[in-house]
C-alpha cells in the first residue's frame, strides 16, 4: 500500500473545480478513513504537494487557467509511484488515450458511480488493514478487526462504534453523536456507551480511544 513516510493514514489530493462533485469525493475518501486535501486549480496543488507527500491524487482534466494534463505531466517527474485516477465528463478516445499517455492509472468518465472509485482505488492501492499499534489492524473496507492478524467477532454495536472511530480518525466525538450512531439518538444511553467503550479497549487496548473530558471520545493515530 501507498502511505505516508512513516505514516499509518492515508492521504489523498483531490483536485477539482466543481464544488459538489468534490464534496462528494472528499466525504467518501474521508468515510474510508482517509486525510484529503481539495485543491481546485493546478496552482493550489503545485504549492500542496511542496508541504505533503501524497498516496494518491484524483485530477479533473477541465480546470481554471491551465489543466489537469499538464499536471499529471509534472507529478510524474515529481512523483512517478504515486497513482493517479484522471476524472472527465469527455469520453472520446483521444481525450481518454491522452489522459493515459501522460502517466495516469486509470479514468473515469463523469458522473460515476462512487462504488466504480472505490473499485479503482482498491486496486491502485492493493488495500490492507490500518495499523492502530503493532498488534492491532483495521480493515475500513470490510470492516474488521484483526487482533495478532486473527479477525475479531465484534457485536453489532460494537462493530458500528469501531466503524464510527475509525471513519473519524484523530477527530473528537461527542457522547450525544456516538450515541445517535449506535442507537439512533432514541434515549439517553451515556451509561451504555460507556460499557460499549470500555469493552472495546479491552479488546483493541490503552490509548487508541482516549477520552476527551467533558466532550466524548477520540480515537488518536498518528499521520
Amino acid at each position: 500500500m501507498f502511505l505516508c513516510k512513516g505514516s499509518n493514514i492515508r492521504r489523498c489530493a483531490l483536485v477539482e473545480d466543481d464544488s459538489v462533485f468534490l464534496a462528494l469525493m472528499h466525504n467518501f475518501f474521508e468515510a474510508k478513513a482517509w486525510i484529503c486535501d481539495d485543491f481546485t486549480d493546478v496552482a493550489s496543488t503545485l504549492e500542496g504537494i511542496k508541504k505533503t507527500a501524497y498516496d494518491l491524487y484524483i485530477i479533473d482534466i477541465n480546470l481554471p487557467e491551465s489543466d489537469g494534463i499538464s499536471l499529471v505531466k509534472e507529478l510524474r517527474v515529481k512523483y512517478p509511484q504515486v497513482p493517479i485516477i484522471m476524472v472527465s465528463g469527455y469520453n472520446d478516445i483521444e481525450t481518454i488515450m491522452n489522459a493515459y499517455d501522460v502517466g495516469c492509472d486509470e479514468y473515469l468518465k463523469k458522473p460515476f458511480d462512487l462504488r466504480e472509485l472505490e473499485v479503482k482505488v482498491s486496486k491502485l492501492m492493493n488495500e490492507k488493514p490500518i495499523e492502530l499499534s503493532p498488534r492491532v489492524k483495521y480493515d475500513v473496507s470490510g470492516r474488521v478487526l484483526y487482533i495478532e492478524d486473527k479477525e475479531v467477532h465484534l457485536s453489532q454495536k460494537e462493530s458500528n462504534l469501531m466503524h464510527t472511530f475509525m471513519t473519524n480518525i484523530n477527530r473528537p466525538l461527542t457522547h450525544d453523536y456516538l450515541e445517535s450512531v449506535i442507537w439512533g439518538g432514541v434515549e439517553d444511553n451515556g451509561h451504555a456507551l460507556r460499557n460499549l467503550i470500555l469493552r472495546l479497549r479491552k479488546r483493541i487496548g490503552t490509548g487508541i480511544i482516549d477520552t476527551v473530558q467533558g466532550k466524548g471520545y477520540i480515537l488518536r493515530l498518528n499521520t
